[in-house]
């Protein structure tokens, strides 16, 4: 009897290991983490590989200080110098240049961009054709599709509208996926970072570039892991505001060197104006000068032909500084006026009407010959 209830109980603890209760735990934390992924027809991966913790790293700037911080499993390093990240299974996301572009919207200003290289932002599949599908031709990609990443662009943008703006303007911020499949079919992906602003008549916009890749039974996992870290990205808001306090007296020092700059413009431009007016001026005060002086002289000579025609002779009296014109039909050189206009016209050096006693009632002034 008691051969017979060990045998049940034996076989009571074979169907209980058998269920492997272990093997079940991990089941539903792989499921309750989100991080199961369909089975790929090339590669099966055990389960266990799946479930990584998911830590904080770092991202520190030239001082030391932390930028931002960046949610990704443990076993990731972000501290490589070739890379942003990179993983077991060959994952690693490569950084690409940043992209800047300009575009004038002003046309009272196209004289100071004229010999500025000028863009304007194409919409997204354009920019994919001009820009993008060059360089995957050239490594031995294929473009697959392109998609919106909103959770990523959203982070992107919140970053953005933190930093300092000069001006007012309207600015648009997105981030893109693209999907690419190299020479061997084996999957990568894009993740392209637009930023676009319009503002004070000029169209400014930039992008940058990530590539994430790895084993290819791996991949899709990098790529939940990866997008998931963008999306989730923490910033710290002390360098933040050490760069905004930075470009705030960068461009305050630039207004005041352009305003001294401009200033310095425009008191050479009074100056040259000065210059040319005083040139100017002077240019036609001596041709007016001339002219009034050959016109003086013409008139001068017109009026002695007159006189002489006429047989007149042009006096001035000293005290009033009048001139008048007398008959000199006789050749007098002599000539005195009174007070009532009478004159006296002599050849007589010697003559002096004040002390004829016939002509003593009357004051006489004796008047200038004028040649």
């Amino acid at each position: 009897m008691r051969t017979n209830i060990f045998i049940v109980f034996l076989g009571f603890l074979v169907i209980r290991c058998g269920s492997d209760p272990a093997n079940q735990k991990v089941e539903n934390m792989e499921e309750a983490s989100g991080n199961v992924e369909e089975k790929t027809s090339e590669v099966q991966i055990p389960k266990d590989k799946f479930w990584t913790p998911i830590v904080m790293h770092e991202v520190k700037d030239q001082h030391g200080v932390v930028a931002k911080s960046y949610p990704l499993p443990e076993n990731w390093s972000i501290n490589d110098p070739k890379y942003l990240a990179v993983g077991p299974n060959n994952i690693k996301v490569t950084p690409f240049p940043l992209q800047s572009f300009t575009k004038n919207l002003d046309p009272g200003m196209e004289y100071i961009y004229s010999q500025t290289p000028q863009r304007s932002m194409p919409e997204i599949g354009q920019l994919i054709q001009e820009d993008v599908l060059p360089w995957t031709q050239k490594n031995g990609y294929e473009i697959i599709k392109h998609y919106d990443l909103p959770d990523v662009g959203k982070m992107d943008a919140w970053y953005s509208d933190q930093l300092y703006k000069v001006s007012p303007s309207q600015s648009t911020v997105r981030a893109y996926g693209i999907d690419l499949r190299n020479q061997n079919g084996n999957p990568a992906l894009l993740i392209l970072h637009l930023n676009h602003t319009i503002g004070s008549g000029l169209e400014m916009w930039n992008y940058y570039v990530e590539l994430l890749e790895s084993d290819p039974g791996f991949f899709e996992l990098a790529r939940k892991q990866y997008l998931f870290a963008l999306a989730n990205v923490r910033y710290n808001l002390e360098p933040i505001m050490a760069y905004n306090k930075k470009e705030m007296e960068r461009i305050g020092e630039n207004w005041a060197a352009f305003n001294n700059r401009m200033a310095e413009n425009q008191r050479a431009f009074e100056a040259n104006q000065r210059t040319h007016i005083n040139k100017t001026n002077a240019i036609n005060d001596a041709i007016m000068a001339g002219w009034k002086s050959s016109n003086e002289t013409s008139d001068r000579i017109q009026e002695q032909n007159i006189d002489a025609v006429y047989n007149r002779q042009t006096v001035q009296n000293p005290e009033t500084g009048q001139t008048t014109k007398l008959d000199d039909g006789y050749g007098y050189n002599r000539y005195w006026m009174n007070t009532n206009g009478d004159y006296i016209a002599t050849e007589h050096q010697t003559y002096d009407p004040n002390l004829d006693k016939n002509l003593n009632e009357k004051n006489w002034q004796e008047l200038n010959v004028i040649k």
